[in-house]
């Protein structure tokens, strides 16, 4: 009666706190702290008045040398801060054990079937006398169907159903130890078994249990989450799920986490450290899950040992992309025997999924205190373009052996080309300062390039007349090979159609695997002006040039023949005198 006085006295004392200290009921069935508050008890009370505790920012949260019962979720938002010293937050605290708790008081094995790694569990038969039977429930009533069942050296027994009964005479407090394997790699759950002993009956949760190969198993129904800070010293966290968010950070020392983990880091920017602390009966083979690049620190601390690991890496969905629809390629060196390999390729986007999606281990802090990390590689099978056709003499692009990295995308954009224009230009006869042409007639155009990408390129062109849209007569597509670094040029002649002033604009033509059009480089670039004048079917000079021509002819022949007539009037003239003589 005078504890129960006392820890009343505590209430009405934390109630007082609490009204003072800024708490406030937000939200439907929500506790919201604004501000900082302090809960120091020697006794046992319930922190949940309501179904939820929300720490907001600016809010702070210190649970010092008292022992809470936890009965709803907690959240610390960005801002928030959970203070643990010397204290205990439990789930179950003021109850008897019951596997209907939602505390993780189950077991299940880690689906081992060799007989030193198989789950197994020993019968819990001190001070029984006579015949006994024992009924083993699973967790969930998840169904038995294809487990087997080994009673110390006996030959297996089949299961099913989510219940299986054993029977036993007499053991007189032998050690009996019954192993268990499911079906395929399945591991199997024990929720609590029920010992008959005449009209007796004894109930106990599975985690009670002495056993091998097992962890803790079944649902937690509690959790807290933090987007803001928590900070553990010197106590205890029982049978809640612990989940860092993107930016929450878990700072724990001289602490202990019992069927809380594994605790769960979701972002790349979340911060786990954990120093001089103690993991028990974690809910899968690790302690801790974090992402690629999460902060995961681990010193001086005690893992749960076993198949369970003290941490994992993993990543979600990751996809490799390719500039190009089509790439063919393959993934070597996976998961932790590195001998798992994938090949996929790169769908109208460009990307593809590792491994067909979903979640995949990339970094094992193993039990024993070393680590794994993986270390995969990207090969190409298949990476080919317009620009380097089968039989074109160039090389897959991609490159070869590129190391698989952790972030969700992997772009891969080693051993590709990237085309630039440098110029376009008339090619000018020596002495002639502007650049003309005539109708009929073709001018000499010089297209220059610089490939500043890593692998060859064998392109084409085309182009345009700019002032009206039609193709430009250049005597079909016009192409180049380019190395990687190089510059050159391409030499090709405009045939010209009509008087006026026009220019080209031309275009490298991409490959139509190609994702975006300018993933390549390529574009367009435009020529100087160029003036067109017209020519005679033949050829020849302009017409007025031709009637100067003309005139001067007919000029010049009518001197000649002036001159031709005065010299024979001369000779005449000579011809009597003499005759006269």
């Amino acid at each position: 009666m005078n504890r129960r006085i006392a820890v009343f006295q505590v209430l009405i004392m934390l109630t007082s706190v609490i009204i003072a200290s800024g708490v406030a009921t937000g939200q439907e069935n929500e506790t919201v702290i604004a501000t900082s508050v302090t809960l120091e008890s020697d006794g046992d009370y319930s922190l949940c008045d309501y179904g939820r505790v929300r720490i907001v920012d600016g809010g702070e949260l210190t649970i010092r040398d008292s022992s809470i019962q936890l009965h709803c979720d907690i959240t610390i938002e960005e801002g928030g801060v959970l203070n643990m010293e010397d204290s205990l937050v439990a789930c179950g605290l003021s109850d008897e054990p019951d596997y209907n708790s939602d505390c993780g008081y189950g077991l299940k094995g880690y689906g081992y079937w060799d007989e030193e790694s198989r789950a197994s569990f020993r019968v819990p038969n001190e001070g029984i006398e006579g015949d006994f039977t024992m009924t083993m429930h699973s967790v969930g009533g998840a169904s038995y169907y294809g487990s087997q069942a080994f009673v110390g050296d006996s030959d297996p027994i089949s299961l099913n159903g989510s219940s299986h009964t054993f029977e036993f005479s007499d053991t007189d407090g032998e050690d009996i130890w019954i192993g268990l394997i499911g079906y395929g790699q399945s591991p199997v759950s024990i929720s609590h078994v029920i010992i008959e002993v005449g009209n007796e009956e004894i109930e106990l949760a599975g985690y009670y249990l002495e056993s091998m190969n097992m962890m803790a198993a079944g649902e937690r129904q509690y959790e807290i989450q933090v987007n803001g800070q928590i900070s553990m010293s010197g106590s205890s966290l029982v049978g809640t799920k612990l989940t860092i968010g993107e930016y929450g950070s878990l700072v724990t020392n001289g602490s202990t986490f019992d069927r809380v983990g594994p605790i769960l880091s979701l972002g790349d920017g979340s911060i786990v450290k954990i120093v001089n602390s103690t993991f028990i009966n974690s809910l899968d083979d690790h302690d801790v899950r974090g992402t690629a690049f999460s902060e995961i620190t681990w010193e001086d601390s005690v893992g749960s040992g076993g198949f369970t690991d003290r941490w994992e890496r993993r990543v979600v969905d990751q996809k490799v992309v390719f500039d190009s629809k089509g790439v063919v390629f393959r993934v070597n060196r996976m998961g932790v025997a590195e001998s798992t390999s994938f090949e996929s390729f790169s769908d109208d986007s460009g990307e593809a999924l590792v491994n067909g999606g979903g979640e995949r281990v990339v970094e094992v802090g193993w039990s024993n205190g070393t680590i794994w990390s993986e270390s995969a590689i990207i090969e190409i099978i298949s990476y080919r373009t317009g620009w380097n056709p089968d039989g074109s003499g160039i090389d897959d692009y991609g490159g070869y052996s590129i190391p698989l990295s952790w972030h969700d995308l992997q772009y891969v954009s080693d051993s590709t080309p990237h085309v630039e224009w440098s110029n376009l230009e008339v090619v000018l006869e020596e002495g002639v300062s502007e650049p003309v042409g005539y109708t009929g007639g073709s001018v000499p155009m010089r297209a220059s390039f610089t490939n500043s990408g890593t692998a060859s390129a064998s392109f084409y062109v085309s182009c345009v007349v700019v002032e009206t849209g039609l193709d430009a007569d250049i005597g079909g597509y016009q192409g180049l090979v380019l190395n990687a670094g190089q510059t050159d040029e391409l030499l090709f002649d405009w045939r010209g159609g009509e008087t006026g002033d026009y220019s080209l604009d031309c275009e490298v033509l991409t490959p139509t695997q190609l994702v975006s059009d300018d993933s390549f480089g390529g574009g367009t670039f435009s020529s100087e002006t160029v003036s067109w004048s017209e020519v005679d079917e033949d050829g020849s000079l302009p017409m007025a040039s031709i009637l100067v021509a003309i005139a001067v002819t007919i000029v010049l022949i009518g001197l000649w023949l002036i001159r031709k007539s005065s010299g024979e009037e001369l000779v005449d003239g000579i011809e009597s005198t003499t005759d006269m003589v």
